[in-house]
């Protein structure tokens, strides 16, 4: 009995320096990979050199601050930005009562782009969400504040893929 237990503590020992093995060398590749951020200014293919804003001030605000990475960066495209953002909420649907079920909250950008050529280019972003009616109205007023901050950060990231692939 005392043999068969020496042979299988061996046979797991062996078990677990495999699974070692491969997952050092899974390791090893996976973090030679060349990952690099897409969201970086470094090495992109254009730059702002001038941004205005209209609309609502707080998501033109946020917007901004995801592209300042861009700003006067040496690149060869250089862009004027001109953003127009808007923000709606309506009610998507009411109960029996008449009263509002759920909201939908509408965020558009209209951004029109003006390189260093002299060619315009215009577009349109649109995101929206749809949520429930609170009973408290300061939590609902906080949560459609946070989800129009996060519309517009993915709106501004939406963004710089776009002007990536100009």
């Amino acid at each position: 009995m005392f043999f068969c237990e020496k042979q299988i503590n061996k046979y797991f020992n062996i078990m677990i320096k495999k699974k070692l093995i491969k997952f050092l060398v899974l390791l090893f590749f996976v973090s030679g990979c060349g990952y690099t951020p897409i969201y970086t200014s470094k090495n992109s293919k254009f730059a702002i050199t001038q941004l205005s804003t209209t609309g609502n001030n707080k998501l033109n605000r946020i917007i901004s601050e995801k592209l300042a990475n861009y700003k006067d960066a040496s690149a060869s495209n250089q862009l004027t930005l001109t953003i127009k953002t808007l923000l709606n909420k309506e009610v998507s649907s009411k109960d029996s009562r008449g009263n509002p079920k759920t909201y939908r909250i509408n965020l558009k950008s209209n951004i029109v782009i003006l390189d260093s050529k002299g060619n315009e280019n215009s577009k349109l972003f649109i995101k929206s969400m749809d949520y429930n009616n609170k009973n408290n109205k300061s939590e609902l007023k906080k949560f459609e504040n946070e989800t129009s901050k996060n519309l517009a950060k993915k709106i501004a990231e939406e963004l710089i893929v776009y002007l990536q692939s100009i």
